[in-house]
């Protein structure tokens, strides 16, 4: 019965991926004013009965934004399918495992609790991990444009020393540059030739990077073109500001790469002795799986290593 039940959640998962992937191929287009950004691929939304459980959730926003910031074409409702189908998945994974452990030694109770861990354990890691791959996708996608607009804005800056307007030279840099930082560009010059103003185009730019550089590119930019300010300098005064910050931090990641990398062998090693030990004595570790004391250990040790996780994490995470 959980092998069958196991079986009719992968394909559910399969077919739901599938036709997700099949959305994701379509054309999007950005709509909606400066204060709003939305995603339309000409689709009415399949999942809008989810939308009664994220409308006023504080995480909709999040979701919605990271969406954006990622390039995914997918909407709050989709991605939330998406992660209920992976949390059904590994909570059917849990129940399979649970179920297998060997227990005989312990008590109903204990058995019972160790039971409820580990399918907690892998519904957490079913909750958690599509967010987690989101969170990736977007950070990778932003620090691919960060990096990208110092080159943008120079380019940008030659063109209004040579005569082109501010729109032109947002055209030619949408047309020299590579993706991601084209595909904003070239965004963002449709909705200036679709009536909508350059400042709002800008701003909703801004919104969907998430980014504290363009924040600060974005609102300069729009002062100095309402004030009649030289833009072109600004524009290089901003490049070397953004220049230098990123210069900052990759002295940090120089800085702190011992760190990372004593973290990363604390980590690999307890998981490499336990291998190594399994296959050179297999009879001497299996006094940790074949025996409750053993398991205990085990489970203290997982314990330990998460915190470790958590901790040397931290100690090197310098933007919060």
């Amino acid at each position: 019965m959980t092998t069958a039940m196991y079986a009719v959640g992968v394909l559910v998962a399969i077919n739901l991926v599938a036709v997700l992937a099949g959305r994701m191929k379509k054309p999007a287009v950005a709509t909606g004013d400066a204060g709003s950004i939305q995603i339309s691929t000409g689709q009415i939304d399949k999942f809008a009965f989810l939308q009664r459980f994220l409308k006023g959730r504080k995480g909709q926003s999040k979701i919605e934004r990271d969406l954006v910031t990622a390039g995914l074409l997918l909407k709050p409702t989709e991605f939330l399918m998406v992660n209920l189908v992976v949390l059904v998945v590994f909570f059917m994974l849990g129940s399979v495992y649970a179920g297998r452990m060997n227990l005989e030694t312990s008590s109903a109770f204990v058995a019972s609790i160790k039971r409820l861990a580990a399918v907690g354990f892998f519904t957490f890691l079913g909750y958690k991990l599509p967010r987690w791959v989101l969170d990736f996708m977007a950070n990778s996608r932003r620090t691919k444009l960060e990096y990208q607009l110092v080159d943008a804005l120079a380019i940008v800056s030659s063109g209004l020393k040579g005569g082109y307007s501010f729109a032109q030279g947002m055209d030619m840099a949408a047309t020299q540059m590579e993706a991601p930082r084209k595909d904003e560009f070239a965004r963002v010059m449709r909705l200036i030739q679709l009536g909508l103003p350059t400042d709002r185009a800008l701003l909703q730019m801004a919104e969907r990077t998430n980014s504290y550089d363009y924040d600060m590119t974005v609102s300069a930019t729009n002062i100095s073109m309402a004030a009649g300010a030289n833009l072109s300098q600004m524009l290089e005064i901003i490049a070397g500001t953004i220049r230098d910050r990123i210069r900052l931090r990759r002295d940090i990641a120089a800085l702190t790469a011992q760190g990372r990398m004593s973290g990363g062998i604390l980590i690999a090693l307890p998981l490499g002795i336990a291998f190594m030990l399994r296959i050179i004595n297999p009879e001497y570790f299996a006094y940790l799986t074949d025996y409750q004391m053993g398991n205990n250990l085990l489970y203290f040790a997982g314990l330990q290593q998460a915190f470790g996780i958590y901790w040397i994490k931290k100690l090197l995470d310098f933007d919060n």
